[in-house]
């Protein structure tokens, strides 16, 4: 141990020496150097460590369910699946009709040897079709279409080839989704207030005296979901992801309140239908829609067109459906 005489010496010496403040400085240089050293390496681990993430393990899915529970499913982006919750978020059929009694039909006139009251029973009667074909719960659930085929006459052929389709669906003509709107319970139920309807009608006479030609322009969308409870797992964990599938149909129906040769009186004639189909595999033909949901849609072969099945300014082509991939649903 040094004397303490001596080591007291030495300090006073050290604080006298004119040099003393710049090897101080010095010295602080030399430690900010090293730490700066020691924080650069560290840096560089972490960058390699998040480029290897990156590149090992790719991007991450905007749908990853931690990324679905940071925000309100009222605030998930429209490319996320919807789900039972909220079976319409995002599609503007949102705020749609969701039922017959909300169809507004048009303010009935008098037009050829038809009086005003008998044009507005035929537009009720077209109504009730449009609704017995595409919204009735039962037919929904994959139900034989009665009330609907009831109302068109049964003196047409019309009747009976739809009678026999839903009998015997198959390619390439014996569709029944033609004209009625159904999905098979096995595998598909549809989701809590998730059907909604838009859609006008018009009138004018018809080719012959005593009948109305009426026009009918709607489209319809359905969120369906798994029969199986919880079988299709939606963005965010204990969520339920629906399929939406959006229908477009245009009709043409002839109505007579009086009979006349090969007519029954106060039946309905489909003269012309035709329909646009947005989001169902056009290549399974057994009566019943098949949605795609989010999973099979990123893999399936969808050889049809991108359309945005809301857009209602185009007629839709005759001839065979129109099988779309929609732009959105």
């Amino acid at each position: 141990m040094s004397d303490p005489v001596d080591y007291i010496t030495r300090l006073r010496a050290e604080a006298r020496d004119p040099n003393r403040e710049e090897a101080f400085l010095a010295d602080r240089r030399r430690q900010r150097r090293r730490r700066a050293s020691v924080g650069g390496v560290a840096a560089l681990a972490l960058a390699g460590l998040v480029t290897w993430l990156v590149t090992s393990t790719g991007p991450r899915p905007a749908d990853e369910p931690y990324a679905a529970t940071a925000l309100e499913e009222e605030l998930w982006p429209d490319p996320w699946p919807a789900t039972t919750n909220l079976p319409l978020r995002g599609s503007p059929a949102r705020g749609w009709e969701t039922g017959a009694k909300e169809l507004p039909l048009p303010a009935p006139a008098a037009v050829g040897s038809l009086s005003a009251r008998q044009v507005g029973e035929g537009l009720r009667r077209a109504r009730e079709f449009v609704v017995a074909a595409n919204l009735d719960p039962g037919v929904l659930r994959g139900g034989h279409p009665t009330a609907a085929l009831e109302l068109l006459d049964p003196r047409q052929p019309v009747r009976a080839l739809l009678t026999e389709h839903l009998r015997s669906p198959g390619l390439p003509d014996s569709d029944p989704t033609e004209m009625f709107t159904r999905f098979d319970p096995a595998a598909l139920t549809v989701a809590d207030k998730g059907v909604r309807v838009r859609g006008r009608m018009s009138f004018a006479a018809g080719g012959v005296p005593g009948q109305l030609r009426i026009r009918a322009d709607y489209t319809f969308v359905y969120a369906l979901r798994r029969a199986a409870p919880l079988s299709e797992p939606g963005p965010a964990y204990d969520t339920e992801e629906v399929a939406r599938v959006v229908v477009r149909r245009q009709l043409v129906l002839l109505y007579a309140p009086a009979g006349s040769p090969g007519v029954t009186a106060g039946k309905l004639i489909a003269a012309d239908y035709r329909r646009q189909l947005g989001n169902h595999d056009c290549g399974t033909v057994d009566g019943f829609f098949h949605p795609y949901f989010s999973k099979e849609a990123k893999t399936a072969d969808r050889p049809w067109p991108v359309v945005d099945p809301y857009d209602e300014s185009t007629e839709i082509p005759a001839g065979p459906p129109r099988c779309t991939v929609p732009s959105r649903t």
